[in-house]
């Protein structure tokens, strides 16, 4: 059975002040603020509110460590938890994967780009990834977390990364204890493992022209230390 899943304008109103009370604060602010006006600089309709820009946010660049980049022979274990790609796949095609475990809202997402039998055009492409997690070590006797634990990242050659999706759009197979939240939980005893095939969409123009590669970054806290562990696997495309 299939599961379901201001910009604020800012304006600042200053009321015109009485010559008398701020003559000193208009002679230096006269013409050059337009923020406070005496009365014989007013023209007809000047209600004395000043427009204001919208406020935006703009997001710092963050840098990646060349020393945290790791290939897919690798096995990256962050506070215990091991997280090992076995395959990998950069394709348009879905495939004969199970189109029951597909993002509900997909074909709303991608509209004309994707097909109704999940593949996909215009510029975008799945990476699939069988990626298994094994409990290794820890002090607990049962480990649960979410199979969907990597974001996909592009690596720009100063090692700024540039996040190109952070949540899957499949899984092979659903996990049937909890609600419709918890489709790509896990629970592990210490010493198992699971294996999970996970589809995530990227795109061609988020992808610097001169890049072959992708990279896929898991990152924990290390209970240990507190510090945030970031490996990335590095994917050919």
């Amino acid at each position: 059975m299939k599961r379901k899943k201001i910009t604020a304008i800012m304006a600042v109103i200053m009321m015109a002040a009485g010559l008398s009370a701020c003559s000193q604060s208009n002679a230096k602010l006269e013409g050059k603020s337009g923020i406070v006006k005496d009365e014989a600089s007013k023209t007809e309709g000047d209600t004395g509110v000043v427009d204001q820009a919208p406020a935006t946010y703009v997001q710092e660049p963050e840098y990646v460590d060349e020393n945290d980049i790791i290939s897919t022979d690798d096995t990256a274990t962050i506070d215990g938890i091991s997280y090992k790609i076995d395959s990998y796949e950069h394709t348009t095609e879905f495939g004969n994967r199970n189109k029951d475990t597909v993002l509900d809202y997909l074909k709303d997402l991608y509209g004309e780009a994707i097909d109704d039998n999940y593949n996909l055009s215009n510029g975008n492409s799945y990476i699939f990834i069988t990626l298994t997690i094994g409990y290794k070590d820890g002090d607990d006797k049962q480990l649960e977390g979410n199979r969907n634990a990597g974001i996909l990242y592009a690596i720009k050659n100063d090692m700024e990364r540039i996040q190109q999706n952070s949540d899957s759009v499949y899984i092979d197979s659903y996990w049937l204890g909890g609600d419709e939240s918890d489709v790509y939980h896990y629970v592990l005893g210490k010493g198992e493992c699971i294996t999970s095939e996970l589809g995530y969409i990227i795109q061609d123009e988020g992808i610097p022209e001169d890049s072959k590669y992708i990279y896929y970054c898991i990152e924990c806290i290390d209970s240990k230390t507190n510090d945030k562990v970031q490996k990335y696997f590095k994917l050919e495309l």
